[in-house]
Formats: structure tokens, sequence, C-alpha cells
């Protein structure tokens, strides 16, 4: 007699292997094509409803055709100038006028002090000769002489500050008081050693997923930038993200100068980053002196390092391992399963 048995699976475990060094060959050829593509790389007039004035300086001994008030002083000088200003509207004007600083809001942005706070430095400097505030008529113009001091004690760079001139009104029931300003800025370079200066620190890195499995995401790059000198600077940024073979760039928005002292946070998109597990941000700060005179540059530079890892691409070879592994365990379970049912025997007849 003879008999027939069905196919045996002993060979299945050597199918398993086969299959998954398949599949880890296809995960790392993936990987290999993500890691090699490189991404390609005066004050104008200011209106309140029908009230409207403006404000320049004087031409004269100080200068003609300003934009704004600018000077050149040792410690102990004391000079004037006058403010002009100009009722363009058919309403007499009652405006308040004062002296107060400059700043650099975090944003990057300059801007005066609130008119509740005390000045600290170039608006103490500053005396108008007005009982506070000046009356002017429709279509008048009047002056106001004013005199900058500066304190024997005073340091040398840049100091900033702007001559307020300030229309309060009462807004509906009277409950709401509205201060509406319109100012000329006021920037004194004391003499002596002028040192620009900048620094970029606190940086961060942030890459956001994305959807496609070899496709280019987008960063956050986040950073401090402080004006650690005594100059007025105009600051030029510029962000670069490098990983294993890829990199991008971006610029950061143009910002307004910084005042000595001003410390401003910086966000920056970058598109085209190469999700390649790891990156590192490299930040750059170009400081250009800005005022009376001018004075140089400086830079600044900053980095940090972030994870980007590409999920979309590592869910997808992790799927084709599973399927690669699976598919032959499916087909050796489903082998013995079959050699395990009753056999056929089949006798030979006698001859």
């Amino acid at each position: 007699m003879s008999t027939h048995h069905r196919p045996s699976s002993r060979r299945a475990p050597s199918r398993v292997r086969a299959a998954a060094a398949a599949a880890l060959a296809l995960a790392a050829t993936l990987a290999a094509s993500l890691v090699a593509v490189v991404a390609p790389t005066t004050a104008h007039a200011v209106t309140s409803d029908d009230l409207t004035w403006s404000l320049s300086p004087k031409d004269g001994e100080q200068g003609d055709g300003r934009a704004n008030f600018a000077y050149a002083v040792e410690p102990g000088d004391r000079l004037r100038d006058v403010l002009v200003v100009t009722n363009r509207s058919a309403t007499p004007l009652d405006l308040a006028v004062y002296g107060t600083d400059a700043l650099t809001t975090p944003s990057g942005h300059l801007d005066l002090l609130p008119a509740d706070q005390e000045p600290t430095d170039v608006g103490t400097w500053l005396t108008l000769e007005t009982d506070g505030g000046v009356a002017i008529d429709p279509g008048e113009t009047v002056e106001v002489p004013f005199t900058l001091e500066v304190p024997q004690d005073a340091t040398p760079g840049d100091h900033a500050g702007g001559v307020v001139t300030s229309l309060r009104q009462q807004v509906g029931d009277g409950a709401l008081s509205v201060d509406r300003r319109l100012a000329l800025r006021v920037h004194a370079r004391v003499g002596g050693a002028l040192a620009p200066g900048l620094a970029v620190s606190d940086v961060g890195v942030v890459v956001h997923p994305t959807a496609n499995p070899v496709g280019a995401a987008r960063a956050t790059v986040t950073y401090t930038l402080t004006n650690t000198g005594n100059a007025r600077l105009v600051p030029t940024e510029s962000v670069r993200l490098t990983g294993p073979g890829a990199s991008a760039s971006a610029g950061g928005e143009p910002a307004d100068e910084l005042l000595p002292g001003a410390v401003v946070r910086r966000t920056v998109q970058v598109d085209g980053v190469r999700p390649t597990f790891r990156v590192t941000a490299d930040v750059r700060a170009d400081g250009l002196v800005v005022g009376v005179g001018g004075g140089g540059a400086t830079t600044a530079t900053g980095t940090a390092a972030g994870w980007a890892v590409p999920w979309a691409l590592v869910g997808v070879v992790v799927l084709v391992v599973a399927a690669a592994v699976a598919w032959p365990l499916w087909r050796s379970r489903r082998a013995r399963r079959g050699s395990s049912e009753p056999r056929e025997v089949v006798a030979n007849p006698v001859r």
C-alpha cells in the first residue's frame, strides 16, 4: 500500500525569516531615500473724529526739514529747540504736552511710556516752556519751546524719548476716558565709547508632524534677542535648520530698531524641513547701528537642537513590517492546520 500526504509546512520558518529580511530592507530603502532628499533651500496728522493735528520740529539752529529731534551731546550740555503744533481741524484743541521715555516693546516695536508712568531717562532731561498744555484755535499753529539738559553723569551712548501731545476725551456717558497721543521722537547720543552689542538666547525648535511619509514639514524656532550695548540697532535675523542630509532656512520678520537694553521675543517659521529624527537650529542676528553718526555693526548667534521624528514614515514602515511578518505566519498556521486533518489511505488492489 502507499499513502499520499499533503505538503508539509516545515519550511515556513525560513519563509518568515526571508519576509522579515525583505521588510527590513524596504524600511532601510525608504529611510535612505528620505535622508538623501535636500530641501531647496515729521509726525503725520492724527484724527479723532473731526479733531486733527500734526507735529514737526521747527527749522533753525538745530537743522531744517527734520523728521524728529536728534542730537549729539556731551554730559552737561544744554540746548534749546522748538516743537511746532498745528490744529488742522475746525474745532479748538486743548492738548497736554510733556516729555517721556521711549521703549522697545516685547514684540519689537517702538513705543513711549504710558501717560501714568514716570520717565527716568530722556523724559527727565526735557523741560517744556508751557503750563503743561496748549490751546490751539482751528487752523492755528503754535510753537512750544523746550530745553534738553544732559546730566553730568549721563552714560555714553544712545538715549531715546519723545515729546508728546495728548488729547483726553470722555466716551459715552463719561465713564470711559480715551487718551489720543501724537509724539515726535527725541534721540540723544551722549559722547563716549559707543559699544554696540547683541545677544541671542533661549533658542527653541519644534518640528510639526506632516501626514506625508516623505514630505517636508514646518518648524517653529523661537529665541530672545537682547540689545546688550549702548547703541540703537536695526536687527537682521536668519534661521537655519540642519539635519542628516537635509537643511532649510528662513529670515525673521523685519523689526523696528532695538533701543539699548531692549529684550524682544522672536518667532520664525521655517518651511521645507525634512524630519530626519534630529535637527539643529542656528540663529544669527546682525545689528546695524543707527542714529547720529552711525557707529558700525554687531553680530550674535545662538543654537538649539530638537527632535524631528518622521512619524508618518515610521507608521508606514511598521505597517509594512507587520504585514510582511504576519502573512507567512498566517500561511504557516494554515498549512499546519491542514496537515493535522485525518489522512486519506488508498489501498493498492491485489493482482
